[in-house]
């Protein structure tokens, strides 16, 4: 579902020694006298401003540091998508950015912003959308131009969209892997229905009709002036910034829109109870029913969010946290969530778990008792002051500068909130009693009508789910994955050539007796991977037992986890458990022994695998030989040999298991004797022609003594 967040959930401990010499023990206090005066939080008030155009502007100056933002906010969303091309428009704001402007080619826009350090970024989230600059302030000028250039006259390119929509289907063909979110989607599905936008999700056939021209008509219908709000803070001046605005949006009039009726659905809670088979070793579940739904004048909103955050939304100190976790060890990850974002109609409201399977109904009881034992028990006194400390404190402190001031003030005015709602929200979480607490509690919490959504393998729970309700199974349809590159014709002298080359390879890697006797391959390295946030430092040491099992040891620097492909599937041991491998990536793993140098080369001389050249190619400057072969997924896999030294430089292959279909490349060099055959010390991995990751090699071992119980999912 493209309104969808899958949600993940990270673990970090921080601590904090503080030690005080030479201070006597008579001037410290006990805690309990220690006395701190009240948080107060003033935010500046940004100045409101319209443009002639009908444009709304937040305006705060900071001149603090040279910089420069604007948050935009149009009043769209994927509620307004059509019923047969949903994920319009969450493809629309993707390629409103990627496809670049009538007057600039989407390189040359990548290429400007960069040069200035500047950004310009596309969003659409389900209730309205967002177009968002940052600058240095020197550049306000032309980052304004640009800025504009973007808002009024994308391009939407043809080859831009139709990479979108290849991303988009592939997250459709993956989207089951996720236990996660396919609770959460089919949730979202039993709540709402599959016919009204918060409950429906895209299939491929919708956005495969996705055309230009229905990103050119969503643009047309909301993107005017007087639909869009601008929150901007930084270094200016107020009465210069308004008139450079004028100048870049001159002759982009006013519209009226017309929006599409979103149908309001009814928030009675309808008690089911619902099983979706995945074979894993534990079971997701959502356990709740229709939230909230939110306007300016909701008396109850300060007490639900003590309420929640009591509940399970308040992390380690959380009643369910401390029950389900903490005192009887069911889960691996355990909370719950009230969406209170939504305006249109109500949100959801859920408890959240992951458990073994053998404790599934155990789970759920004790879930539930706890949900009923906020409504029949007030709230012990410290227990309400420690969540309000924290929400009061988590809330101040999360307002780290002026465009975040700006922009809640912003969407406050959207929703036709009071100007001082941010202002008055610490007091207004401080007078929340006991007593409002559970007052809430019953009105909103329905524990006799609960939704629950389990995601797991029946046979091995420990109890039938039954004792909750009737059961309904949800049948879930995989998505037939994208044909696999076929080979093309070979002619005999290509297949002739083919083994000539193959031959010399061959020899050149230690001949094919002392290839034939590597069992098994250890390679320790040390590798710089290339990640949105800047290179990462990761050690690895991979296992291959031939012909088909391969494990992989990483240390992170969020820990340790390990990959392991027994040949036939795939887990992953994390620092929360083990997780099962979706089978489409569990079988790149299999590909992953497939293509190994060291057995790839033997095993495609002596076994009956057709293999064609098809010319040649400079790798490095230096010719090499191409060779295709068919791997075991079906995909095609691309071998340059060196016409020079023989030794395999490159291997090349599309991959779609991850993600939209990519090139992977990988280039071998530094070959070195390691007991009689060559081994690459230097490998270095690109995607899409962009590095991906450089490994420098620093042990291999042959034939090492490997036991089974590597390869085995551990108990």
């Amino acid at each position: 579902m493209n309104r969808r967040i899958s949600i993940g959930l990270a673990i970090t401990t921080l601590i904090v020694c503080l030690i005080v010499w030479g201070i006597p023990s008579t001037f410290a206090k006990p805690h309990e006298e220690l006395t701190f005066e009240p948080i107060a939080f003033k935010p500046p008030v940004p100045e409101k401003r319209m443009l002639s155009n009908g444009m709304t502007l937040y305006l705060i100056e900071d001149h603090e540091l040279p910089l420069f933002n604007i948050n935009g906010l149009i009043k769209t969303g994927d509620i307004y998508d059509p019923a047969d091309k949903v994920g319009l428009a969450a493809i629309f704001s993707s390629v409103m950015r990627t496809g670049g402007t009538v007057s600039r080619e989407p390189d040359a826009l990548n290429e400007e912003l960069e040069s200035m350090a500047a950004a310009v970024e596309v969003g659409m989230s389900a209730e309205y959308g967002t177009i968002n600059l940052s600058t240095l302030a020197e550049d306000i000028e032309k980052g304004l131009e640009i800025f504009a250039d973007v808002l009024r006259t994308p391009a939407f390119r043809e080859d831009k969209l139709e990479l979108r929509k290849q991303q988009a289907a592939e997250g459709i063909r993956r989207r089951n892997d996720n236990p996660i979110q396919l609770a959460w989607r089919n949730f979202s599905a039993l709540l709402y229905g599959t016919d009204h936008p918060f409950g429906w999700y895209s299939e491929i056939e919708g956005i495969e009709s996705i055309t230009v021209d229905d990103l050119k008509a969503f643009h047309a219908k909301y993107y005017h002036p007087n639909n869009i709000m601008l929150a901007i803070t930084g270094d200016f001046n107020t009465e210069t910034l308004i008139s450079q605005l004028e100048k870049v949006f001159e002759g982009w009039e006013s519209a009226e829109i017309t929006f599409p009726d979103v149908p309001t659905i009814d928030p009675a809670p309808k008690p089911s109870v619902n099983y979706i088979f995945k074979d894993l070793n534990q079971t997701t579940m959502l356990i709740g029913h229709f939230g909230i739904k939110r306007t300016p004048d909701f008396p109850d909103y300060f007490a639900l969010r003590v309420m929640n955050d009591i509940l399970g939304e308040g992390g380690f100190t959380s009643r369910l946290m401390r029950e389900v976790r903490e005192k009887h060890g069911l889960a691996y990850m355990v909370g719950s969530l009230m969406q209170t974002s939504y305006y249109t109609n109500p949100g959801e409201w859920f408890a959240y778990s992951q458990t073994r399977t053998d404790k599934t109904a155990e789970a759920i009881s004790l879930i539930i008792d706890v949900v009923k034992g906020l409504r029949d028990t007030p709230v012990p006194k410290d227990e309400l002051q420690r969540t309000k400390d924290s929400l009061i404190n988590s809330f101040v402190f999360g307002f780290e500068s002026s465009a975040q001031i700006a922009f809640q003030q912003m969407m406050l005015a959207y929703r036709g909130f009071n100007p001082d709602f941010l202002e008055t929200f610490t007091d207004n979480i401080a007078k929340v009693t006991a007593e409002d607490v559970q007052t809430v509690a019953q009105r909103y919490l329905h524990p006799e009508a609960l939704t629950i959504v389990t995601v797991g393998n029946k046979e091995n729970f420990d109890r039938p789910l039954d004792e909750f309700g009737e059961v309904n199974e949800i049948e879930i349809k995989q998505p037939e994955p994208p044909p696999a590159e076929p080979m093309p014709e070979a002619n005999e002298a290509d297949m002739a050539k083919a083994k000539e080359i193959l031959a010399a390879a061959v020899e050149a890697h230690g001949g094919l007796e002392k290839l034939q006797a590597v069992k098994n391959l250890v390679i320790e390295a040390q590798a710089t991977g290339n990640t949105p946030q800047g290179p990462m430092q990761i050690e690895g040491t991979s296992y291959y037992l031939y012909p088909d099992k391969f494990r992989q040891n990483l240390k992170l620097p969020q820990g340790e986890m390990a990959y392991v492909f027994d040949g036939t599937s795939g887990f992953a041991i994390t620092p929360i458990g083990n997780q099962p491998i979706p089978p489409q990536i569990a079988a790149t793993f299999k590909d992953a022994v497939f293509r190994e140098t060291l057995w790839l080369l033997p095993n495609l001389s002596q076994n009956d695998i057709p293999v064609q050249y098809v010319g040649t190619e400079e790798v490095d400057g230096k010719p090499a030989s191409i060779l295709l072969v068919t791997q075991p997924s079906g995909e095609m896999l691309r071998l340059f040999v060196s016409d020079d030294t023989h030794y395999v430089v490159k291997l090349s292959y599309r991959e779609t298991a991850q993600g939209p279909a990519v090139t992977r490349e990988t280039y071998m060099k530094d070959y070195r004797d390691v007991d009689g055959v060559k081994v690459p010390y230097h490998i270095v991995q690109n995607v899409e022609g962009q590095l991906y990751s450089e490994n420098r090699v620093t042990s291999v071992t042959l034939n090492a003594e490997l036991e089974e119980s590597l390869f085995q999912e551990p108990e």
